[in-house]
């Protein structure tokens, strides 16, 4: 959403907080560090998305890093010099949710004893990150729509109705589609935020990213501590890759800096120094069969992308496929490169 009605507010500095509140950070792009072929697809999307300035739905299981991306694509479109505010949509009771999305102004209730801003105020031109949009209330989606339907919202006890100008990212670990199917979610609310949706992959997904991250990790727990960058023993990194990782690329982060901050890992990182992690379940263990099908779908797609030299089209029709169907499936084996190399230039993405 980009309406009229820019104020200076909150140029300088990038806000994290609930409800407006909260410290300033940074990004750290080392954080988006990957060389997996499904996460640079993402990361090659985010400067054009940006530049779309459409409201941005990213998809993902909890912990992938949506708030990188999110602040990631702020930075990079026009808005970086306004505020980036994160809100967790299931933060905040029903009685407070309009103020805290367009704030109040004193005595418009018991307890409000001066003007507040909200969070649509704190974004003003700048970027608005609602973060588990699935896990929001009926009444916050009904709020929502409206002032990203309208552009412009009214503070709480207040007459006056103000013009926006904030751009929304909403992210959600949930398949906010089956949850629109089954009537907890506003479809027109989904549709509005889903203009571009991009979908984060597992840690498990990404393949020997986890080694590059474990030693960004690593690196940054013991920059903490003023020491040097432990190794990984190799034995650890093994593990660290045949891991499934439910709790993704944050569950990674909190392990490296208790190995080094907690269990005092200096020169060495070994599974001593880990905390405890049930690694006997690694992806191939856990999956059992359905690693095998998938390694099965992977040859059979690879194979009918040399047949049609990579138009999916064809692809598509022979496997009885839809084109879209066809399309995430590659993305989800990170097949796309190998598409786009053979592709012979007809049907092409």
């Amino acid at each position: 959403m980009a309406v009229e009605g820019r104020t200076e507010r909150g140029r300088e500095r990038t806000r994290r907080g609930t409800g407006g509140a909260g410290g300033f950070t940074k990004l750290e792009p080392m954080e988006l560090v990957g060389e997996s072929s499904v996460w640079r697809e993402l990361i090659e999307q985010i400067p054009k998305v940006a530049r779309s300035g459409l409201p941005v739905l990213l998809l993902g299981e909890t912990g992938t890093g949506k708030e990188l991306v999110a602040r990631a694509i702020h930075l990079a479109s026009g808005r970086s010099g306004a505020a980036f505010v994160a809100h967790n949509c299931g933060a905040t009771p029903d009685t407070l949710i309009e103020s805290e999305l367009f704030g109040h102004v004193r005595g418009s209730f018991t307890g409000a004893s001066g003007d507040r801003e909200g969070l649509f105020d704190a974004a003003e031109g700048g970027t608005l990150f609602l973060d588990e949009i699935g896990d929001a209330s009926a009444l916050l989606q009904t709020k929502l729509l409206r002032v990203l339907q309208e552009g412009e919202a009214r503070r709480v006890g207040e007459t006056r109705v103000r013009r926006v100008d904030v751009r929304v990212v909403a992210a959600t670990h949930r398949a906010l589609d089956k949850v629109v199917g089954a009537g907890a979610f506003r479809s027109d609310l989904y549709f509005r935020l889903g203009a571009v949706r991009l979908r984060l992959p597992a840690l498990r997904e990404r393949g020997r990213d986890v080694l590059l991250l474990a030693r960004y990790f690593l690196a940054q727990a013991a920059t903490r501590e003023r020491a040097q960058t432990p190794a990984l023993e190799p034995g650890l990194a093994e593990r660290l890759l045949t891991y499934r990782w439910p709790g993704n690329v944050r569950e990674l982060a909190n392990a490296c800096h208790f190995a080094v901050r907690v269990a005092g890992a200096r020169h060495l990182v070994s599974e001593a120094h880990w905390p405890e992690t049930p690694f006997a379940e690694s992806v191939a263990e856990h999956d059992g069969l359905h690693a095998e099908t998938r390694a099965l779908e992977e040859r059979r797609l690879r194979e009918m992308l040399r047949r049609t030299h990579g138009n999916k089209t064809q692809a598509a029709r022979a496997l009885g496929l839809s084109r879209q169907g066809l399309i995430k499936k590659l993305q989800r084996y990170g097949l796309s490169r190998a598409a786009s190399s053979l592709d012979d230039g007809e049907g092409a993405v």
